[in-house]
């Protein structure tokens, strides 16, 4: 059975003790600052980023929309979160339309003047007030006629003489005129047409009764415009009274 060791050499043999738990408790402590610091970090990572307040002078920038699938856009790249401009010039708002060359103006041709329209047969009155009346010539009320007046007084005794101005000629050529009139005499009466001036046309005026109203025609011809003047008369005997004369083409 062996001895039991002395005090002396049982304190020889536990000196290391001391040392070896002081060794123990430093590692302990820096395991425990590793976790304290660990625990900061997790806490510094996964607090909520308070907003950056701007200096002053300077705007506010805008809040970052969230991403529509719940994820953060802060780990998303620029070239992912938008999509790529189609390079297609119909999809694109921004290309400029094509426009097609304007045509070059063509050198304008020379146009033939356009002749007057043929005239319509027009109708001028005895009576009107634009007519010029000579020698005794009159208006007075006319049984039958289309204004239910007429110009009496024309021819011998005293020369009487009506003169219509202003007819028409469109662009001048060969025209009839109608005689519109009254003869109350039992015999025929005879007269006389003349048209810018030119040689007189002798007319035969039948007879018509005192209250009706007959029509006789002569060709002539008139210059372009409304220019033309016809003169009714006669010099050696009475001439028809007139109601109006009708001037067509022919």
């Amino acid at each position: 059975m062996a001895e039991p060791e002395s005090a002396e050499y049982q304190g020889r043999r536990r000196a290391p003790v001391p040392a070896l738990r002081g060794t123990v408790l430093v590692a302990g402590g820096i395991g425990v600052a590793v976790l304290v610091l660990l625990s900061l970090v997790v806490i510094v990572l996964t607090a909520p980023q308070k907003p950056r307040v701007p200096a002053v002078g300077q705007p506010a920038a805008p809040p970052t929309p969230a991403a529509p699938d719940g994820s953060s856009p802060a780990g998303r790249s620029p070239t992912a979160a938008r999509p790529s401009p189609s390079l297609s010039p119909s999809a694109s708002p921004s290309s400029s339309p094509s426009r097609s060359p304007s045509p070059a103006p063509s050198a304008p041709t020379s146009q033939p003047p356009a002749l007057p329209p043929p005239l319509q047969p027009v109708s001028y009155e005895a009576e009107a007030s634009g007519n010029v009346l000579f020698h005794g010539a009159r208006v007075a009320p006319m049984g039958g006629a289309s204004g239910a007046a007429g110009v009496y007084a024309l021819g011998a005794p005293n020369g009487g003489m009506l003169v219509f101005g202003g007819i028409a000629g469109g662009g001048g050529g060969r025209y009839t005129v109608t005689v519109y009139f009254q003869n109350p005499d039992r015999a025929d009466r005879a007269g006389r047409m003349t048209v810018n001036g030119g040689a007189p046309v002798t007319l035969r005026y039948p007879s018509t009764g005192p209250a009706s109203v007959a029509s006789t025609s002569v060709g002539v011809v008139l210059t372009a415009g409304t220019g033309n003047t016809i003169v009714l008369d006669n010099l050696d005997s009475r001439a028809a009274d007139v109601d109006r004369i009708v001037v067509a083409p022919s």
